[in-house]
């Protein structure tokens, strides 16, 4: 009887808050279609420019085979070496192909042939892939150059010279992950104090029904909220420079751009992740539902569509969209920005752009709908 009790009563509590109730009930259904349809650990249609200076018809046949293979996506066409060099601090495409002038001309007269293969070595893990794909692909169409020199020349497959990459590894020479981690860690960490830790301390005095003697005194809504998230600000501006200190110092993750920059973006990424612990606190009545908002709107996104874990152009297009809107995909350009390659506002511009805009109206959004449901 007494178990009994005791079950009534936690099934009373569990249906009397239906939002939870939802969350928890349709969460792992979100996450298996995610899983399922939108993110992958495949890593496919790498993004790839290509500078070719003796357009000739061996280079557009290999640029071809590149693009059928479904690996490597060389749809980007340079005429210099400064466009190639913008679109990797870009981080526009991963890997570029540069053929030289006198390539055509070597492999006509049965000489060794180099190409130039650039990388993009600020995403270690989705750049030693492509390198891999690109050595996969570059030597079967050597061996069916080789098939075709010899059967057309009369000699031995033997003699006849292949087309051999020269890689370049830009900013990450050796493809250490940690380069690449390092950053991803910082924002999911800020996002985390940012966002969850926010919406509990707000909808906790609403559960407790302290919130309304902190109405009842002379202290306005705006005050109560930022009293509420500033501590929160410095906590989570703290822990983001002990990761920076830690991963330079400790693990040699360089950093080669301006620090002031650094703290700028992170003051505007951390705008959004309050953002979206006010705006969990402003609809949930529970702590438990804003845990569980804050994770689905906050947390997971920037995991899974941040492009940190899952490449993003291996994503469908429709999950591609939403990336666009995800703040967790700017700010890790900015820490890569300014770690490994040492650009500037010129560059990253963008990136600041969006989220200054985005958290300052996500926070207004926020701070209305949580002043609504106070009043």
């Amino acid at each position: 009887m007494r178990y009994w009790a005791i079950f009534s009563k936690e099934t009373t509590l569990i249906l009397r808050d239906t939002q939870a109730l939802i969350m928890t009930l349709f969460f792992p259904l979100f996450m298996l279609i995610l899983y399922g349809y939108g993110v992958t650990f495949d890593i496919n249609n790498v993004p790839a420019a290509v500078l070719d200076y003796s357009s000739g018809p061996t280079s557009r046949d290999l640029i071809q085979k590149i693009n059928a293979s479904g690996y490597i996506t060389a749809n980007r066409v340079a005429v210099n070496y400064d466009e190639i060099n913008e679109m990797l601090v870009k981080g526009e495409i991963i890997l570029a192909f540069v053929f030289p002038p006198d390539f055509e001309n070597k492999i006509q007269r049965g000489d060794p042939a180099a190409i130039q293969v650039l990388v993009n070595g600020s995403d270690a893990n989705t750049g030693s892939i492509a390198l891999a794909y690109q050595a996969a692909i570059i030597s079967s169409y050597n061996v069916s150059l080789m098939i075709e020199k010899a059967g057309r020349q009369g000699v031995s497959a033997k003699t006849i010279s292949l087309i051999s990459p020269r890689t370049r590894i830009w900013y990450n020479p050796e493809l250490k992950s940690v380069q690449f981690v390092a950053p991803g860690v910082i924002a999911m960490v800020m996002m985390v104090l940012g966002s969850l830790l926010t919406s509990t301390s707000i909808v906790r005095e609403k559960e407790s029904g302290t919130i309304e003697m902190l109405i009842a005194t002379p202290i306005n809504q705006l005050e109560l909220v930022l009293g509420k998230i500033s501590p929160y600000i410095a906590v989570s501006l703290i822990s983001g420079v002990i990761v920076v200190l830690f991963s330079h110092f400790v693990m040699g993750v360089p950093i080669k751009g301006n620090l002031g920059l650094l703290f700028l973006g992170g003051l505007l990424y951390l705008t959004c992740a309050l953002g979206f612990g006010i705006f969990s606190s402003a609809v949930a009545n529970t702590v438990n539902t804003a845990n569980i908002l804050a994770v689905f709107i906050s947390l997971l996104p920037s995991i899974l569509l941040s492009g940190f874990i899952f490449p993003i152009e291996s994503m469908p297009r429709a999950v591609q969209l939403v990336t666009y809107i995800v703040p967790a995909r700017y700010f890790i350009s900015i820490l890569t920005g300014i770690f490994l390659k040492g650009v500037g506002l010129l560059t990253l511009w963008p990136e600041f752009m969006f989220l200054l805009i985005f958290g300052t109206v996500l926070l207004l959004i926020s701070a209305s709908l949580f002043k609504k449901r106070i009043d």
